[in-house]
């Protein structure tokens, strides 16, 4: 379900799956970066039950290192009074420069909240998905099938 679109974010929230999407598109100036953080956060405190979080920034361009620690900064302080722990899953962006600005802002976040709202990089959003959806102790253990599998041939 659309919650919201504007010119550089638009908000999907998939109730069932737990899921919010929040696709991030083009040059985003602060203040619209900024205001689209703090949309993003009333989001998830509008639906409690939500929990999973992909961020696709695949067409994302080049965030700022003062937009990135204000978005740290609102997700610690929305942490503060929210429950629950939440995972993340970030789309980077395909610019060279963009990436290491998104891969700045998951250390950043993930460094800042203390493993309450886990932040991962993917490359595509079906792996963003699969990541967050799929449990990792299976994962792990379809793995490790295979590969012993493949070496008894």
């Amino acid at each position: 379900m659309l919650v919201s679109k504007s010119k550089g974010l638009s908000i999907h929230v998939i109730k069932r799956l737990k899921l919010a999407v929040f696709v991030w598109r083009g040059f985003t100036p602060s203040d619209v970066f900024r205001a689209g953080t703090i949309e993003t956060l009333e989001t998830l405190r509008k639906y409690p039950e939500v929990n999973r979080i992909i961020v696709n920034a695949k067409d994302h361009a080049v965030v700022m290192h003062d937009d990135v620690i204000s978005s740290v900064q609102s997700t610690v302080d929305y942490l503060a009074v929210a429950r629950g722990n939440y995972r993340m899953a970030v789309v980077t962006p395909e610019d060279v420069l963009a990436k290491s600005s998104a891969a700045w802002y998951v250390e950043s976040l993930n460094n800042a909240t203390k493993k309450r709202f886990v932040a991962r990089q993917y490359e595509s959003l079906s792996q963003a998905f699969y990541g967050l959806l799929v449990p990792r102790l299976w994962a792990f253990f379809g793995i490790r099938r295979r590969r012993r599998r493949f070496l008894s041939l």
